[in-house]
């Protein structure tokens, strides 16, 4: 039995019956591939296409094929492409369609031999598992893409199976989020969010064509991002200033102090930071390495380790720090730190910071280095950035770096 096949639970006898076959069988012939050329005159005309068995003879003339099949004493027509793949494709989706139909009104499946399908539901736990199985040490990558088939699952609720999946219900699904608020927020969805999902479902796709053989195109290849106003307008990545620093660690104890001083310094991310142990901490070379050796559901961005020299100052701030536990940072039950937003959040509010993030001092890791000179690559592998792109963003100076650089012309050379 193949799991993975719509309408083949636990119900062979029912599969194999004459009335499914036959099902089967009407399923297909419901719907045939016709051809919409100009003849003379300049005229457009319907022409049927000549067949040799199951296959189609493909008129070699420009124009543009369409589906063709009846419902009721109604013919419905549908736009299936301009190639004789597309049109195939069409034609196998649109069947699909017809016998997801036919299920939902108490038909026989047809046999697996005849027309198979898989639901979406079953394609996005196989890709589940797939993510969980061969990326153990990205949960957050994990909770991330069942997040995006998610929302993909509820945009989809008229489609069953995934084969069924156009290239407009893509388009679709992108208006459609397009209009929904973020979560937790009152704002929209933005473009860069709605990118990243559109890629994840491509990513989706594909794993079906290639790792579970679906026949079928991916919707998603080659889809145009959405404009994103706010990186055509090439913001900088907003950074703490100096004095709100100073507020901040004025209204910390020892221990956060060491915490956000680390951000600070290292330019860590978050999981970086609750998956440190003494063990990646040499003070005496002054150095942390970011690693995911020994720590069960943790691997490195990108599973690229890294080892970031630290200042002084933080040198100091972590010789202090007790060791009750492995981890450097543990929460007061000795367990790894986690939920260290909420915590951020109070301490920022009582400080009178606003737009307060974790992220935020990563942000300004990376400026601050770049501002002191140093060179971009550099930076990138410090920060563990895969692609120079991502640190690029950082190097749009404010307005007194370019004061300070202007007024350093003068007529004399």
């Amino acid at each position: 039995m193949n799991p993975f096949r719509a309408g083949q639970k636990d119900t062979p006898k029912a599969a194999s019956s004459p009335s499914a076959r036959g099902l089967g069988r009407v399923a297909k012939k419901r719907v045939r591939i016709i051809k919409k050329v100009r003849i003379a005159g300049g005229l457009w005309k319907f022409i049927s296409l000549d067949r040799i068995g199951s296959r189609y003879v493909w008129d070699k003339r420009s124009g543009y094929y369409f589906l063709e099949w009846w419902e009721g004493k109604k013919r419905r027509r549908e736009r299936a492409g301009i190639t004789p793949s597309e049109a195939a494709e069409a034609q196998r989706r649109k069947q699909h369609e017809l016998v997801g139909e036919l299920l939902e009104q108490g038909g026989v499946p047809p046999t697996a031999d005849e027309a198979s399908a898989t639901r979406i539901s079953d394609a996005v736990r196989m890709f589940a598992d797939h993510v969980r199985n061969h990326s153990p040490g990205k949960p957050e990558t994990l909770r991330r893409y069942e997040q995006v088939l998610g929302h993909f699952e509820l945009a989809s609720v008229r489609k069953k199976y995934v084969e069924a999946i156009t290239r407009a219900d893509i388009d679709e699904y992108k208006t459609k989020r397009s209009t929904e608020p973020s979560e937790g927020r009152k704002r929209p969805v933005t473009p860069r969010t709605i990118n990243f999902e559109v890629s994840t479902l491509r990513t989706f796709f594909y794993y079906l064509i290639h790792e579970r053989g679906l026949p079928m195109l991916n919707p998603c290849a080659h889809f145009k991002p959405l404009k994103d106003e706010r990186k055509r307008a090439k913001r900088k990545p907003s950074v703490y200033a100096q004095e709100e620093l100073d507020k901040l660690f004025a209204t910390c104890d020892e221990s956060e102090k060491a915490i956000f001083a680390t951000l600070l310094l290292t330019g860590l991310r978050k999981r970086e930071l609750y998956f440190l142990t003494w063990r990646d901490i040499d003070l005496k070379r002054a150095t942390i390495r970011v690693t995911g050796e020994g720590k069960d559901g943790f691997s490195p961005k990108d599973y690229e380790e890294r080892v970031i020299p630290i200042p002084p100052d933080l040198v100091q701030l972590l010789k202090a720090l007790p060791r009750p536990a492995d981890w450097v940072f543990p929460n007061p039950k000795g367990e790894r730190l986690n939920h260290l937003l909420r915590r951020f959040k109070e301490i920022a509010s009582r400080a009178g910071i606003g737009h307060a993030t974790l992220h935020k001092f990563r942000h300004t890791y990376a400026t601050r280095l770049l501002e002191k000179g140093c060179d971009i690559v550099t930076v990138q592998h410090l920060l563990g950035h895969s692609d120079l792109e991502t640190t690029r963003q950082y190097l749009n100076p404010d307005d007194s770096l370019k004061r300070k650089a202007v007024n350093n012309l003068s007529l004399a050379g």
